[in-house]
């Protein structure tokens, strides 16, 4: 098994302290991925003239908008990527160049708005994605349009059974339009149940902009003077980029803001083809949300700090051992929950796990992982939504064999988790009297799926 777990060291969560460790979660994970946004594309970064490619792409739309000349504008196969803009036109293509004009990302060389970063790559993605059904652009871009389609894992992003997201935002509704706003992700979506079992605040579910970013990033990062590289050279940066962390680029402001979670991000990543098709674009890194990862290159240092920083949050004593982790996960949460919820009967666990093999390794939160998760929605318990304490315990199994039992004894498996259990989920009174173990916990939660079947994903490689 690629994980050990350390049972003995358990802690046992309930009520208030669930969401108070879930909220030291997204603090964390907020705070130093922005630090590795600050590392890579400040002065002297690894992505330091990317960051100056963004700007001048922001420049040139400015210009396109106010149909001024553009000395050396960006190319693609010799062609300006602003070719086919109407200045009365009202398509996709012309909206997004308009979007990347309202954009700044440095001012005087220096970086001064990190978070628009995102911002202007999915604007850069939509444009480009948009040009093939516009005419009059640059040819070159619809195989870049294409190759930005292709990184997203067919099945993950099915809207009709895995990605059902639903908009739950009305025009009256004055919160910031963000993921977390704006969108509800239903019992049998597959990456809202990640979340919720590994203790995110469900948002934006598996991130299409993650891909997309990553892929306009990668296309910068091949610019020679104005003109965009190759489709080849394209796929080379993109799989150097996920294999040496700066991927984390990609998505970085995003969680920090709030419009996808750590996992939505991490695993779009993780189902995108694992070799481009090109000499040197095979892709051997797998993203872990338990920081897990090694040789991340320029922003190593930063996730180091990151991993110490979680590890200590999540009630770790000294320093960080290189092969270990603490794992938060939700076995019982306000969602799941008939009649009156209430998150006073939210359980979770905390768990010291020792780490081997983790940097590649599909089992702990890649296709396989996502796979798993697939196999339990679709033998769920009867009702509205899978409960999280039969998902923990099929992902245990996986994780750590069928034999892991992570409450044993007492002070960590207290009195408290069976009574949030039984009154939570609305148990007959004392069914779980004699409970003492987690497996007896989840026993009453088997049952077979009552609604539609969502779909395992497949990981293949590009021609």
């Amino acid at each position: 098994m690629p994980l050990v777990p350390q049972p003995q060291n358990a802690r046992w969560l309930t009520g208030d302290a669930v969401e108070g460790a879930k909220g030291l979660i997204r603090e964390t994970d907020a705070t130093y991925l922005m630090k590795i946004l600050l590392r890579a594309f400040g002065n002297g970064g690894p992505m330091d003239a990317v960051a100056a490619t963004l700007q001048t792409l922001c420049d040139q739309a400015r210009s396109t908008v106010d149909q001024l000349n553009i000395d050396a504008p960006l190319t693609v196969g010799d062609d300006s990527i602003w070719s086919g803009y109407n200045p009365d036109g009202h398509g996709e293509f012309e909206l997004n160049i308009r979007l990347l004009a309202t954009l700044h990302v440095r001012y005087n060389n220096t970086l001064t708005n990190p978070l628009a970063i995102g911002d202007v790559c999915r604007a850069c993605a939509d444009m480009i994605s948009a040009a093939p059904r516009h005419p009059n652009t640059a040819p070159g871009l619809a195989p870049i349009a294409q190759l930005l389609h292709q990184l997203q894992n067919a099945q993950a992003f099915n809207k009709t059974t895995n990605r059902v997201r639903v908009k739950r935002r009305d025009i009256l509704d004055q919160m910031p339009g963000v993921g977390g706003t704006q969108w509800y992700l239903p019992p049998e979506d597959v990456l809202g149940n990640i979340d919720r079992l590994l203790g995110y605040y469900e948002t934006g579910d598996i991130s299409g902009t993650t891909t997309d970013g990553l892929g306009v990033l990668a296309m910068l990062s091949t610019v020679n003077v104005a003109a965009i590289g190759t489709l080849d050279q394209i796929k080379q940066q993109l799989a150097a980029m996920v294999n040496n962390g700066l991927a984390f680029t990609s998505f970085a402001g995003m969680v920090v803001q709030m419009h996808h979670s750590l996992p939505e991000c991490m695993m779009a990543i993780n189902l995108m083809p694992r070799d481009l098709g090109v000499d040197n674009s095979a892709i051997t890194q797998i993203y872990s949300p338990f920081l897990t990862n090694t040789g991340l290159g320029d922003i190593n240092n930063v996730y180091n700090e990151w991993r110490q920083a979680r590890y200590t949050a999540l009630g770790g004593a000294g320093q960080v051992p290189d092969n270990a982790t603490q794992m938060l996960i939700v076995v019982q949460d306000i969602f799941q929950m008939p009649n009156r919820a209430t998150a006073a009967h939210e359980v979770a666990l905390i768990l010291p796990v020792t780490a081997q093999g983790m940097t590649n390794n599909a089992f702990v939160f890649g296709s396989n992982f996502y796979n798993w998760i697939v196999g339990a929605l679709n033998t769920a318990n009867p009702g509205p939504a899978i409960t999280l304490e039969k998902l923990s315990s099929a992902v245990f199994d996986q994780w750590f064999g069928p034999d892991f039992n992570p409450a044993i004894v007492n002070p960590q498996f207290g009195p408290e988790v069976v009574a949030c259990v039984e009154q939570g989920m609305a148990l007959p009174r004392n069914q779980l009297q004699n409970a003492g173990q987690y497996r007896q916990i989840v026993a009453p939660f088997v049952g077979q799926a009552e609604y539609g079947q969502v779909e395992p994903a497949q990981v293949g490689n590009l021609n």
